[in-house]
């Protein structure tokens, strides 16, 4: 056992023991139980002493020892409808890479924006923001950066610094995009699924496309000023970029099939009202689990994917989603979710939903920055719903804020995977990172706030 996890455990070991003795006079047994949890949970996913899977079992483990739920009601929610979302997301990911569609993707957007060098740049952040919001925004920029190096090996860069605009562009509009779909990220589909199992509240597909996706849309405009501004560059001209060879095969003729397919399914899940009436269809109706459950079950019956492909499957991500649906669960039903949704009101200068939005984006970006997005949107998604229904504020836009916030973090390789792959190229350092990151923080944190305020309440 390595130091760092030795001195984490006793840290958090003592912290329990500490927060468990002593609030004694205020919280019920079951609400310091869950207090144990929620620190153990806390302590162990921001300082990553052990991997974020194992912290995901501990907790529904936790709870039946502890006496806060049977252990096959914590266990519940490692296998929700979310689960089953991102799977059938992950394995189309999964078909898309295996026959090099993404390739394909990439090169029928950037072929067309040969102008310029912030023109390509910008075509670049779009394509990646757009792969990002139907696979996964590491699989995006890990096949964006790939052909990105190679077209940067090609031109004279005096400054070095066109380089690092499009390692960085790459990485930052794959988080940007991702935020626009519950497919396109974790935390995203993590509050939609805290809102169904706290509060009832089912939002569709289109739905949460209609909050994230202006959101992506600034967010990728504003990373492509700042970088060019933060590093200037005399780049002008970019080689054309070559199609792939061949046409599209049979398996890539199918996968195509099959990704325009969940593409359509899954928008068309419900339609928003005024659509629906102008229309006369509301939408399928199908919820957008059971249109992935669909996706893997063409993968398999069309032999796309087969048994040993379902190891790239982000097992470990779904078991980290799990984990932080079942603490939620728990500080639910000991009632612990109030008690703290009662200090943090307290901070709100009375219920002020801007205060409490602030808060719920800062907190949630804040937590980011240090550990896993996917692990902060576990701790704090309960919070912040708990948040919404104290001070009667909508907790709704509370938990799409959460959301959206925890994968805002641009400034260090923890915060999100793409920052991690954009930082292993060697062409960025953790200084340059930090520069450009700690802008984008702050305006994706304003951008964010303003619309949860001002916009977001008009769409509930």
């Amino acid at each position: 056992m390595n130091k760092k996890r030795v001195i984490v455990l006793a840290a958090v070991t003592f912290l329990s023991i500490i927060a468990y003795t002593q609030t004694s006079g205020f919280l019920e047994p079951n609400q310091r139980s869950a207090l144990v949890v929620l620190i153990v949970a806390s302590g162990l996913w921001t300082s990553e002493a052990v991997p974020l899977a194992a912290t995901a079992i501990l907790i529904p483990l936790m709870q039946s020892v502890m006496g806060i739920q049977a252990f096959s009601s914590a266990l519940t929610p490692f296998f929700s409808t979310t689960v089953m979302l991102l799977l059938g997301g992950f394995m189309l990911a999964v078909a898309v890479e295996k026959y090099d569609l993404d390739e394909y993707f990439a090169f029928l957007i950037l072929s067309r924006f040969n102008t310029g060098a912030k023109t390509v740049v910008l075509a670049v952040m779009f394509a990646t923001g757009f792969l990002s919001m139907w696979i996964s925004n590491s699989a995006s920029t890990a096949l964006l950066i790939a052909m990105a190096l190679k077209i940067t090996d090609q031109i004279k860069d005096e400054k070095g610094n066109f380089s690092k605009i499009m390692v960085l562009a790459i990485a930052y509009s794959a988080t940007a995009g991702g935020l626009s779909t519950l497919v396109g990220t974790t935390t995203c589909a993590m509050a939609a699924a805290s809102l169904k199992t706290m509060i009832g509240y089912d939002i569709s597909f289109l739905g949460w496309m209609v909050f994230g996706l202006p959101i992506a849309f600034i967010q990728i405009l504003v990373i492509w000023v700042v970088l060019f501004m933060i590093f200037p560059t005399d780049v002008t001209d970019i080689p054309p970029i070559e199609r792939p060879n061949g046409g599209l095969s049979k398996n890539q003729k199918l996968t195509m099939g099959i990704f325009l397919f969940a593409v359509f399914a899954w928008i068309t899940g419900k339609l928003p009202g005024p659509i629906a009436n102008t229309i006369g269809w509301a939408g399928h109706g199908y919820s957008s689990s059971m249109v992935a459950a669909t996706i893997l079950v063409l993968l398999y019956f069309t032999d796309l994917i087969e048994d040993r492909d379902i190891q790239n499957g982000k097992w470990s991500t779904l078991l980290l989603i799990g984990g932080g649906l079942s603490l939620g669960k728990a500080l639910e039903v000991t009632g612990l979710v109030d008690v703290i949704s009662d200090v943090l009101m307290n901070l709100t200068a009375g219920g002020s939903p801007f205060v409490a939005i602030t808060i719920v984006v800062v907190a949630g970006l804040g937590i980011s920055i240090i550990a896993s997005n996917t692990a902060s949107a576990g701790i704090f998604l309960p919070i912040a719903i708990g948040l919404g229904q104290k001070i009667g504020f909508s907790p709704v836009i509370l938990a799409v804020a959460v959301g959206i916030s925890t994968s805002l973090d641009f400034m260090l390789p923890v915060g999100t995977p793409p920052n991690a792959i954009a930082y292993s190229t060697g062409r960025v350092t953790m200084a340059e990172m930090i520069k450009a990151g700690i802008l984008l923080d702050l305006v994706g944190a304003i951008v964010t706030i303003t619309f949860a305020y001002l916009i977001w309440p008009m769409l509930i």
